[in-house]
């Protein structure tokens, strides 16, 4: 049973064209952004001798900054300024974008410094700043309220498929056959999502009317924080994914160089792994939407959380990949709930008018957490050694997790 007493009618009635576009689109562009960031490791993997030189585990923490100070320095005004144009136009100019922003990178490399495909990099996510918003506030425009949770759900489980393809070929083809050809596909799944997303019909939904003088960068962010201040759910939705977010680029920037130093075929490993958390996070968002109506989103999102951080310290623990890989499959399996129930929780109870703004400034403190996070996570590896720094970072997020259990219970 749903929340609001309804029959849970399953997911088919989802299936209108515009659903399924935006869930192809979906799919293949995050299948090829996959496949390049996996690229993206193995060049830096290559150039600094498997993170054998000195200093060298600094560059995936620049990589990490490269990908998240776009959305700290713009996020909010890229959300507000979603909230005010057709959403179906960003999706596919942004896409179009992307696809040309990686295509450059293999040609830049041979001539450049490593700086510039940073610089690159962060180009491509200044573009991710209007598609990610655009793409969670575009859901409320095609299917109806009460399918909110079935379409997240849906959505996320195709994102995580997505990735377990994208980064488990890519890791295969990064070794292979280079972390050239890789981006190359990446490039392509740009245009062919570009395409898919053209399909997408939206209602027409009433909104108030928007001023349109010029709105202070405070005054945005002031607002959106007004909003995510109403409901314990919405207050969970930002606060908890943050906490996972910094947990995440702990074993980003350690994990990938455990894993890396363990065997000359690390890369593939990476992927490998990747894949299995994205295995679970597809299982765990599928129950979420099938069988968790019920449960308080809080509750779901801030439990979600605590479990997989709780999982991600067996990496610093161990040093075999069967037991990492049974310990990313269970992190991303919890995981699950926190996406699904954080992204609900904003399309249900923020004004459709101010729905990008919200998820602009959720992505941005999420981002600020990461930066800060790999930062800390380079300087603790160089100092305390990759192993015991994880489990440190990872033990103190599990320690901060703890009052929003009691918070949001």
């Amino acid at each position: 049973m749903s929340l609001n007493g309804q029959k849970d009618s399953g997911y088919s009635s989802l299936f209108t064209i515009s659903f399924t576009a935006l869930l192809v689109g979906q799919i293949v562009s995050i299948l090829g952004d996959r496949l390049g960031n996996i690229a993206l490791i193995e060049m830096i993997s290559i150039e600094t001798e498997r993170f054998a030189t000195p200093g060298s585990i600094f560059e995936l923490s620049k990589l990490a900054a490269a990908m998240t100070l776009p959305a700290i320095i713009l996020g909010p005004l890229a959300g507000a300024y979603i909230d005010r144009v057709d959403r179906k136009r960003v999706l596919i100019v942004t896409d179009v974008i992307r696809g040309a922003a990686v295509l450059a990178i293999p040609f830049l490399r041979p001539a450049l410094p490593l700086w510039t495909v940073y610089a690159v990099v962060a180009m491509l996510y200044v573009a991710n700043l209007f598609f990610l918003p655009a793409r969670c506030a575009i859901v409320a425009e095609i299917v109806s309220q009460k399918s909110l949770i079935k379409a997240n759900s849906l959505l996320s489980v195709g994102a995580t498929l997505a990735t377990i393809l994208g980064f488990g070929v890519g890791g295969v083809l990064a070794s292979r056959a280079g972390w050239r050809a890789a981006l190359y596909i990446d490039s392509v799944t740009y245009f062919v999502s570009a395409g898919a997303l053209a399909f997408i019909t939206t209602r027409v939904i009433p909104q108030e009317s928007q001023p349109t003088a010029h709105v202070p960068y405070i005054r945005i962010i002031k607002d959106a924080l007004g909003e995510i201040r109403k409901t314990a759910a919405l207050q969970a939705g930002v606060l908890a994914p943050s906490l996972l977010a910094v947990a995440g680029a702990a074993v980003y920037v350690l994990g990938v160089a455990i894993v890396e130093g363990m065997s000359p075929e690390g890369t593939m490993h990476v992927g490998f792994l990747v894949g299995l958390a994205g295995a679970g996070m597809a299982a765990g968002c599928y129950v979420t939407g099938k069988a968790l109506h019920g449960i308080r989103r809080a509750r779901l999102v801030v439990t979600g959380t605590a479990l997989a951080i709780l999982s991600l310290i067996v990496i610093g623990v161990v040093d075999r990949l069967i037991p990492m890989g049974i310990a990313v499959t269970a992190a991303g399996f919890v995981a699950g709930p926190v996406l699904v129930s954080s992204e609900t929780s904003i399309q249900e109870e923020t004004p459709h008018r101010r729905q990008a703004t919200v998820f602009a400034v959720r992505d941005m403190l999420m981002k600020i957490a990461i930066v800060a996070a790999a930062a800390l996570a380079a300087a603790a590896g160089t100092r305390l050694g990759l192993e015991t720094a994880l489990v440190v970072i990872l033990g103190s997020c599990l320690a901060l997790s703890l009052p929003l259990l009691v918070r949001y219970r």
